[in-house]
């Protein structure tokens, strides 16, 4: 009898575990009939067409999804996922930029309940990676994202320029680096830029650069901030930014606004990823969104940005060697500017 319960029991616990583990539920993937099709093929071109910075060719790709359209093309495309990448690979082709697609989401857009949280912006120390002391006493900062400037996100940038405010030459390590917030951005040129324009009247704030719509309409400027909390490095002081085919966003408005001031950084390292415009997003279905790309950079001085074919390296070499290259340049840049040399390591995470 004893025997009996224990198997009797054992079996009740198994089924009990079994209950308590709740399958997850299977990723939606909505279902689209013609009509649906149709509507969202001619309501992105519609958007398309109203909205991108680059009128001609966005109406070069509305038209050409409308012609795919009437041709049957998207007949076969009967859920949002495959719908999705067929669109999308359509209209890169054209526009070909990194915010003009059609997106999938693997949840319903219109129940808030099911969005997933944010990401916890203070796990990654708001992109700050570390900063060191080099030899001679070089600073070495990296930065993995430019996060959205929250009070947390200000006392970290804080934090660690002024780390670096000291130092007689600075490398800023921006190989990977994204995120696009070009007000993190503006606010870490601050630390290292003076206006240099006159001996007598400077301005206590430089204008970097706009986003600007396709009319022209300047939707957003980016200026250097007044004060900032915390030391800071200078204008003057040798100063490297070490880039990668993978730097792109708010970390390309960084190197390119630097760069163009005054040559104010040496960027070395490989050209960049070449993502000047921001993106809007539409729900248009259950699962679906449109992402356009609405805004472009323009820099104030060359009135023009890095789009396409990215910021060009001063001193192009392989992203591998960046750093030791730079470093090369920093020493050489502080002896002959008849600096002492000094010999120190330390770190901050």
């Amino acid at each position: 009898m004893g025997r009996i319960c224990w198997i009797a029991a054992a079996v009740l616990m198994l089924s009990l575990g079994a209950a308590a583990q709740t399958p997850a539920p299977p990723v939606l993937d909505e279902a689209l009939d013609a009509p649906t099709r149709a509507h969202i093929i001619n309501e992105f071109a519609r958007r398309l067409t109203e909205l991108h910075v680059d009128g001609p060719r966005a109406k070069a790709a509305a038209d050409d999804l409308r012609q795919r359209l009437a041709r049957g093309e998207y007949e076969d495309q009967l859920t949002a996922r495959a719908m999705a990448a067929r669109v999308t690979r359509d209209v890169a082709a054209i526009t070909a930029d990194r915010h003009t697609y059609l997106e999938f989401v693997p949840y319903d857009l219109a129940d808030e309940r099911q969005r997933p949280p944010a990401p916890a912006a203070a796990t990654d120390n708001y992109g700050f990676r570390k900063f060191e002391l080099l030899d001679d006493n070089i600073g070495y900062l990296r930065i993995t994202r430019f996060a959205p400037l929250d009070r947390g996100a200000l006392d970290m940038a804080a934090r660690f320029m002024d780390q670096a405010a000291d130092s007689p030459a600075l490398i800023i390590d921006l190989r990977d680096a994204g995120g696009d917030s070009q007000d993190m951005a503006a606010l870490l040129a601050s630390y290292l830029l003076v206006d240099q324009r006159s001996w007598f009247f400077r301005d206590n704030q430089i204008h970097l650069h706009d986003q600007i719509d396709r009319s022209g309409r300047v939707v957003k400027e980016y200026w250097t901030w007044g004060t900032v909390p915390g030391k800071r490095f200078g204008g003057d002081k040798p100063l490297y930014l070490l880039v990668n085919e993978r730097t792109g966003g708010a970390a390309e408005a960084f190197a390119y606004d630097l760069q163009q001031y005054v040559k104010r950084a040496v960027v070395v390292g490989a050209p960049t990823m070449g993502d000047a415009r921001v993106g809007a997003k539409q729900r248009i279905s259950r699962q679906l969104q449109t992402s356009v790309a609405i805004t472009r950079a323009s820099n104030v001085i060359t009135r023009d940005n890095w789009e396409g074919g990215g910021v060009q390296p001063d001193r192009m070499v392989p992203p591998a060697s960046a750093r030791d290259t730079a470093l090369a340049m920093a020493r050489a840049a502080i002896r002959s500017a008849g600096s002492p040399p000094q010999t120190s390591r330390s770190e901050l995470r």
